[in-house]
């Protein structure tokens, strides 16, 4: 017998994306094993902590939780319908301005006569009464029923979400200090899209800020500025920093109505992409000599394998700000909890995700940073924020902070609302604990939704904590309860921690590319097609990148084209197109074709800067709007190969190409419009003439010369710069021209039926895009779609929002028009070889059409 095949071998294609994923993660582990132990030569006394931890865990353990609101939530994770009931009742019911239709979606998911789901469990007979019976009513009674609903959800979640009300927060802030726990109080707002929603909500922030009881308050820098410009890296931290000033000079003063004590503020983040942004703020802004005896905190996501680094650097700054007489730094180390957000963006832009694949690397690696950084060395610039609800883990992170004598140096931090009898317990031991607090004002309830999810989502994962302490005491699939499960996790992590991969998942690099012309990376390979990645601008080398493509240095120049008057000339060009068909192109397979496509989509990838300098300096586009159309482009040289190796296996009947095809593509996307027609076209196999927009000739100079160098001929693929005169009519009504491609408006495509009714015209003409907006959506998530679709290239493309249709009550909704308003005046408007701009001007100056819109 032979050796065994390997999937390939035996003819099962592997998918590229999660091939490339592997390698990367293969590569990532063998890098981490060679350098964990012998750069950092890690301490190995947490071993000996072990079984101490899992016994003072196992004490907290033994507390149940007896609070109705917490038995809830422990049902609710557990009924097979609680967590999608909970789901759509947050969403769909209590979001809604308009009565009426929140009782619609009311009904739909609760009432017996309509919903499709089993009635959940977990609301308990009473409730499910009361629920059942609202259902009913509500599309009834909408106006009295759906308030009485949403101040019942508020009550049910209030012990997760508190009241931000004056009043009813300092009576919490005083209980919560007689019980021995410190607030940290996170305020949450609708969605900052403009400036005045992001000054509005620093004034908020200042205002709890200088209410006395107030001790502790998270800020995300995304929260005070908006639209931030990853392209733009030094003016964002420029203007976070001076958004922030405000703030941290106003806990300063706080402190002296304290006993000098100033407000602590901790600098959040959420995203991957504000990793950089933030620590640079961080470290600029606390290095000012204003700053420098103010405590101040900020975040790390252990479920991102940079995160040991960036501990690295902020614990070096710490000792640097130390030494020079400054007060230590806090950094609160959290598991991470936008997981899901993290792999939609990196889906979308066919990045590799930037956290941990797996639970067990995120647990590791969250005890590399504890055991790294609770040391003495350290312990005078730094305190660590220890932020878990996994009891293995605090215990384990108290133990070794106790026995390395640097307990002051750590704090224990939980979640309000969440466990709040093992919370009591594990005070009770550690001292002063601090729970994470959101807080809301009434009126902005609804924007606690997208948080309430998140606790959801995590509270409903069969690998969380949380999840396994509200299990009751069963086997599960490995024969171990849930929480013997999780000690068994916490073991592994322990002993993994220090063999598990740090450093960035996304190492792509347009520097080093473009300098050893790697071609495309997006994984395709014949048989498989995979998508292009974008350029990621969360990477500093990416953003040096950009930077060098927008100085005058890099301007291409204008276009050396002639212009061609002449129709004899026309018909010289349009027979050498049927030459080179008939004596080369015509003749050659699918497959032949197809891997000449490929070689093109290579070259355009070498390309990339250059055509992102052309279209800046020609079309005065932005970057972030021309960098995923060159990705378009090699996708579309990808894909049309593909599609010519399809034509070979056709069998039992013969494929005819046209000769000549004319590719006439508009100037509003320069790039991948005219190169998936020109690689359609040759990819059946016809010599193509292209006639560029005049507006952004020179672009389509670049990128024919980037076809050039990956071997198409110039007599196959020609391009001719007509005039609009006799010269391009003649081009576009020859008889030997087979075939036009058009993208443009619809008189021009019924002036070149006019010309010749028997062509084959394949016309893509102008449209109108509308985004209709209903009461029942996200009025955040609406209004970003809307600014990002209505004024990207200044909204000179067919798909641009240009009509938005409201339903109903959301034509009065004040909250989504003030905040469509605000997001539209704050866009930074420039050319687009400013690296700062977010909207480019127009190409030229308005038409009739435009004038009269």
């Amino acid at each position: 017998m032979g050796s065994p095949k390997t999937a390939t071998e035996s003819g099962q294609q592997r998918d590229p994306l999660i091939h490339r994923e592997t390698a990367i993660m293969t590569s990532h582990k063998e890098n981490s094993k060679n350098s964990a132990h012998q750069d950092l030569a890690p301490n190995r006394d947490m071993e000996g902590l072990v079984d101490v931890a899992i016994e003072q865990a196992d004490t907290w353990l033994e507390v149940k939780e007896t609070a109705p609101a917490t038995k809830q939530l422990a049902d609710m994770v557990h009924d097979p319908h609680g967590v999608e009931f909970t789901f759509s009742f947050v969403d769909r019911v209590a979001r809604p301005e308009d009565n009426k239709v929140a009782a619609e979606e009311f009904a739909k998911i609760a009432s017996p006569f309509k919903r499709t789901d089993p009635a959940p469990e977990f609301l308990g007979l009473i409730d499910t009464i009361l629920v059942t019976a609202g259902s009913i009513a509500a599309p009834i009674l909408p106006n009295v029923v759906m308030p009485i609903a949403r101040k019942y959800l508020r009550s049910t979640v209030g012990h997760l979400v508190l009241d931000a009300g004056s009043e009813t927060l300092d009576a919490m802030l005083d209980d919560a200090r007689e019980k021995g726990f410190t607030l940290n109080l996170n305020l949450l707002g609708e969605a900052v899209l403009g400036e005045a929603e992001a000054k509005r909500r620093l004034q908020q922030t200042i205002d709890l800020i200088r209410n006395p009881k107030v001790e502790y308050v998270s800020v995300k820098a995304s929260s005070v500025v908006s639209q931030l410009n990853h392209w733009d890296f030094r003016g964002s931290v420029d203007r976070l920093k001076d958004r922030l000033r405000p703030l941290y000079r106003e806990a300063k003063r706080a402190g002296q109505g304290r006993s000098g004590k100033p407000t602590f503020v901790n600098l959040d983040m959420e995203a991957y992409e504000d990793l950089d942004l933030t620590l640079e703020i961080f470290t600029e802004l606390f290095a000012e000599e204003e700053f420098l005896d103010l405590e101040v905190g900020i975040v790390l996501q252990a479920y991102l394998p940079d995160s040991f680094e960036a501990l690295q650097r902020l614990t070096e700054f710490a000792k640097q700000r130390v030494a020079q007489g400054g007060a230590k730094i806090k950094v609160r180390l959290v598991k991470g909890a936008n997981l899901s957000m993290e792999r939609v963006d990196a889906e979308m832009h066919n990045w590799p995700q930037t956290p941990y694949l797996t639970k067990a690397e995120v647990d590791a690696n969250y005890l590399r940073l504890i055991d790294w950084v609770l040391n003495p060395e350290n312990a005078e610039a730094i305190r660590i924020g220890v932020a878990s609800h996994n009891v293995y883990h605090v215990a384990l992170a108290h133990k070794l902070a106790e026995q390395r004598g640097v307990a002051a140096q750590l704090d224990i931090e939980m979640l309000q609302g969440m466990a709040p009898a093992q919370s009591s317990e594990v005070q009770k031991k550690a001292g002063n604990l601090i729970l994470y607090t959101p807080v809301v004002r009434k009126e902005d309830f609804d924007v606690a939704v997208s948080y309430l999810v998140r606790r959801l989502e995590e509270n409903g994962a069969k690998q969380n904590f949380l999840y396994a302490l509200f299990t009751p005491e069963e086997d599960d699939d490995t024969g171990l309860t849930p929480m013997e499960n999780q000690e068994n996790r916490f073991r592994k992590a322990v002993s993994e921690r220090w063999d598990t991969y740090h450093g960035p998942r996304r190492t792509q690099d347009r520097i080093q590319e473009a300098r050893d012309k790697v071609g495309a990376t997006g994984g395709s390979i014949p048989g498989n097609f995979a998508n292009e990645p974008d350029t990621d601008p969360s990477l500093a080398q990416n953003r040096e990148w950009a930077r060098t493509l927008l100085t005058p240095e890099a301007d291409p120049g204008p276009a050396q084209s002639p212009l061609v008057t002449d129709p004899a000339e026309i018909d010289k060009i349009v027979q050498r197109a049927v030459d080179t068909h008939d004596e080369v192109w015509g003749r050659k397979t699918g497959a032949e074709r197809a891997e000449l496509l490929d070689k093109v989509a290579d070259s355009l990838a070498n390309y990339r800067g250059r055509l992102i300098s052309a279209a800046a300096f020609e079309a005065d586009k932005t970057i972030a709007e021309t960098d995923p159309e060159i990705s378009e482009a090699i996708d579309m040289a990808h894909y049309y190969a593909e599609s010519a190796r399809e034509l070979d296996r056709h069998l039992g009947s013969k494929f005819t190409p046209y000769k000549v095809v004319v590719v006439t593509p508009p100037w509003n996307f320069p790039v991948a419009i005219p190169v998936g027609g020109v690689t359609a076209a040759l990819a059946a196999g016809a010599s193509v003439i292209l006639k560029p927009a005049p507006q952004v000739l020179r672009i389509a100079e670049v990128f024919v010369e980037a076809m050039r160098e990956a071997g198409v001929g110039e007599d196959l693929l020609q391009l001719v710069n007509a005039d609009e005169d006799e010269a391009g009519k003649r081009l576009i009504s020859h008889p030997d021209v087979e075939s036009v491609i058009l993208t443009g408006a619809s008189e021009t495509a019924q002036l070149f039926r006019s010309w010749d009714p028997r062509k084959v015209l394949n016309a893509e003409t102008s449209g109108k895009n509308a985004i209709i907006v209903t009461p029942a959506a996200d009025p955040d998530l609406a209004v970003e779609d809307i600014y990002q679709s209505a004024f990207g290239n200044a909204g000179q493309k067919c798909s641009a929002a240009s009509l938005i249709i409201t339903v109903g009550s959301m034509s009065k909704n004040k909250r989504f028009m003030n905040q469509l308003v605000d997001a539209a005046e704050s866009i930074k408007v420039g050319r687009g070889t400013d690296i700062s701009t977010y909207m480019n001007g127009i190409i030229e100056a308005p038409g009739e059409k435009l004038d009269r819109a």
